[in-house]
């Protein structure tokens, strides 16, 4: 058990003296009253073993209280192990072209239950996450509790970030800012659908990897030939959208595999196509036997506040005092 405001200790050791001198001062000039009506002090019924008690109960509940101010709580030893393991960020596109439906149901969701079996598929490994459209930004931080990880997966859409485009760029540069202070294992998985069109050039920003000693493994999602676009219409209903002047079915642009391969490599990384679910999985499977790190990993265990019990009974015992008190009065007076 520790308490959260130890603080306030010294003060309220001073209210409490404070009180039980004042008390017991009280009732030592009680004892000297003198009464010119031996009836009238018959009639009060007052005892010196009944005040001794009420004062002893008061003092009760004041010391509950204060010990309520002090915030008790429970907490378990902060825990730190040495595991073996790698650093992580997943960088996911979620730009407009990621709605194709060529990896059922589409792009996105395919690459969102991708993502988290592969996160669960991770042991002693930190994982985050950077989400990228027309900008990018870091969704969730290092970290190795999944179950979180999976959560932000989880939350991810195509609404998440309203700029539309393709910044691989800007996301690389945010997954490196995560990756800097981590351990010398250090590994960024980005998955598009399209070509860089925001920010900075991907190509400079993988030379800033490189740099800081942090492999880049590259994903291009899609079938080969690209996805027809999808629209919906007034009605609700999803439709291929048609050049109206080529009568053709208007197509998302493939992966810029050029780009990708280049980024790849120059980190020491490899590049990936996968044109459906299941080699999208085999991919993020091969990419997850890396070699492993030693990597320290910190554990906290959430405090809990037990204040309330001592709240509740002290507020208790000090009404319950005054009741009595307020009780005895009124018979005096009757």
């Amino acid at each position: 058990m520790i308490f959260a405001n130890m603080n306030l200790l010294p003060q309220l050791v001073i209210f409490i003296i404070v009180l039980a001198a004042f008390l017991a001062v009280r009732d030592i000039l009680r004892l000297k009253i003198n009464f010119s009506n031996v009836d009238r002090l018959r009639k009060t019924g007052a005892q010196p073993a009944g005040a001794v008690i009420t004062d002893v109960l008061k003092i009760l509940g004041v010391i509950l209280l204060c010990i309520a101010l002090l915030r008790p709580q429970e907490s378990k030893t902060q825990t730190k192990d040495k595991l073996k393991g790698i650093d992580i960020m997943l960088a996911l596109d979620i730009s407009g072209s990621m709605q194709a439906n060529d990896l059922l149901p589409s792009r996105v969701d395919a690459a969102k239950e991708v993502c988290r079996e592969f996160v669960s598929g991770l042991t002693n490994d930190r994982v985050g996450l950077v989400v990228f459209a027309g900008t990018s930004f870091s969704q969730c931080p290092l970290t190795s509790d999944y179950e979180i990880v999976k959560n932000f997966i989880a939350q991810v859409d195509l609404q998440t970030i309203r700029i539309d485009g393709t910044a691989m760029g800007d996301a690389i540069i945010t997954a490196v800012n995560r990756l800097e202070k981590s351990g010398p294992t250090k590994v960024i998985i980005l998955a598009t659908d399209g070509v860089n069109n925001r920010g900075v050039s991907p190509v400079e920003a993988a030379k800033i990897a490189a740099y800081k000693g942090i492999k880049i493994y590259t994903i291009g999602i899609g079938k080969k030939g690209g996805a027809p676009v999808i629209q919906r219409g007034y009605d609700g209903v999803l439709r291929q959208v048609v050049n109206p002047y080529t009568g053709q079915v208007i197509k998302y642009e493939e992966p810029d595999e050029a780009t990708l391969t280049q980024i790849a490599e120059s980190t020491g990384g490899a590049y990936f196509r996968a044109t459906d679910t299941r080699a999208l999985k085999e991919i993020y499977a091969t990419i997850g036997k890396l070699e492993k790190q030693d990597i320290d990993v910190k554990t906290y265990n959430k405090k809990t506040d037990h204040f309330k019990w001592f709240l509740w009974i002290g507020s208790g015992l000090l009404l319950l005092v005054f009741g009595l008190e307020a009780f005895k009065y009124t018979r005096v007076i009757a």
